[in-house]
């Protein structure tokens, strides 16, 4: 009996030992997601972009934003910090200052922090100065965590400071704090003085919807799981049966066939995200600030790009079992470079790199930001650059892929 049970298992594992790329997935298909994922989210959420204008220029708004600059949550833009304060029009400083960082290196920042003039001599003379938050709404989860990071810090430095000043108004001279007085400082004086105030705004999205951020997201991802899907599963099906030979004898060139194949599997990818579009403007209530016609051709360019994926791993994979095993573990990377379980911009930057070369990544963007923000192709174009790069590259390896598996039929 023994030797019965030793027999099956060793073919199994001969079938395995054939079957190159299902022992690759097995192997090290796991180990190695786990790795790129965790190397990807296993940070905290830090280094995001944020910009501090300083309209008092004190030496006590310098401290504070030294105070904010130690803080591992942000990371100070001090470019786009000059840019908005050279722009008279506040409206319009605000929009160019959200949307300029749709680039590829250059990360949108999720928090504007303005210092108002005279905020120094108000905390000296015991007043109680606002210090402006604007939030980036289109980004709510991490706008969420930067906020909360600002409020403590702001929070913090005033309590700090208006204890320096009731000291020393009381000695009639200054009197430092030590780091072990500060702790026992700002407990005091939370907890019975008032003290400096984050005055908050939030543009795109005012009340921070979860909704406004996560289901644009959704819909970017649905169109994507079910485009590749569709695609992948539709060859793959061709070979299992062995109709695939039948493509053969069509008086047909490669890329005919490609196109030919690509039409019912794009209907079931735009018909759902189409869809998706209705019920996230009538449901969860997101608005379409941009241009929908622009948001609908582009779907239909991204598609494409998708498509030459999900036939990819058809050549690569011999039946529609294989074919959804492969997509369920590029699927779980996808998700994790797209922007949408993790920001990017908390990302180590070898990551922040790699995530370029993930078409979700681009799409993200785009749908975001004319979904939410009304921007357009002059914003937009380093994504469009990339996407046309990348369906450039993987159709035409597909394409390769088609014509060797046809050359080896023949």
């Amino acid at each position: 009996m023994l030797n019965r049970i030793l027999n099956i298992a060793w073919k199994d594992l001969l079938h395995l030992w054939h079957n190159r790329l299902l022992l690759i997935l097995v192997l090290f298909g796991a180990a190695s997601e786990m790795l790129l994922i965790g190397w990807a989210t296993g940070a905290d959420v830090d280094d995001l972009t944020t910009v501090i204008v300083d309209y008092d220029d004190s030496t006590t708004s310098r401290s504070l934003i030294a105070a904010l600059e130690d803080n591992d949550t942000f990371n100070l833009d001090d470019d786009a910090a000059d840019d908005y304060r050279n722009n008279d029009d506040r409206d319009d400083a605000l929009d160019d200052l959200f949307t300029s960082g749709n680039y590829v290196f250059n990360p949108e920042p999720v928090m504007l922090i303005e210092i108002p003039e005279g905020f120094e001599q108000q905390l000296q003379a015991g007043e109680q100065p606002e210090v402006l938050l604007t939030l980036n709404g289109a980004k709510a989860l991490p706008s969420r965590t930067a906020r909360r990071a600002a409020e403590e810090e702001i929070l913090t430095f005033g309590a700090i400071e208006r204890a320096k000043a009731l000291a020393a108004s009381e000695s009639g001279q200054d009197v430092p704090v030590s780091a072990e007085q500060s702790a026992a400082i700002e407990q005091i004086v939370l907890t019975q003085l008032e003290t400096t105030q984050a005055n908050i705004t939030v543009r795109y999205n005012e009340d921070l919807d979860r909704a406004h951020y996560t289901t644009p997201s959704e819909a970017a991802f649905v169109l994507y799981i079910m485009t590749i899907m569709a695609a992948a599963l539709l060859l793959a099906r061709e070979r299992e049966y062995g109709t695939f030979e039948q493509l053969l004898v069509m008086p047909m060139r490669p890329f005919e066939i490609i196109i030919g194949k690509s039409i019912s599997a794009m209907f079931v990818g735009y018909a759902n995200f189409i869809l998706l579009l209705g019920l996230m403007n009538v449901v969860f209530g997101v608005p379409v600030r941009g241009s929908l016609p622009l948001l609908l051709v582009l779907a239909i360019g991204y598609l494409f790009v998708e498509l030459g994926r999900g036939f990819l791993v058809a050549m690569v994979t011999r039946t529609q079992n294989q074919a959804l095993l492969v997509i369920m573990l590029i699927a779980f990377v996808d998700i994790t470079f797209s922007g949408y379980a993790v920001p990017v911009e908390s990302m180590p930057d070898v990551m922040q790199f790699v995530a370029n070369f993930f078409p979700i990544r681009h799409w993200m963007i785009i749908l975001r930001g004319i979904l939410q923000k009304d921007i357009g192709l002059s914003v937009f174009w380093p994504q469009l650059v990339w996407l046309a790069g990348l369906g450039i590259l993987i159709n035409g390896a597909t394409l390769w892929f088609f014509r060797r598996t046809l050359g080896e039929q023949r």
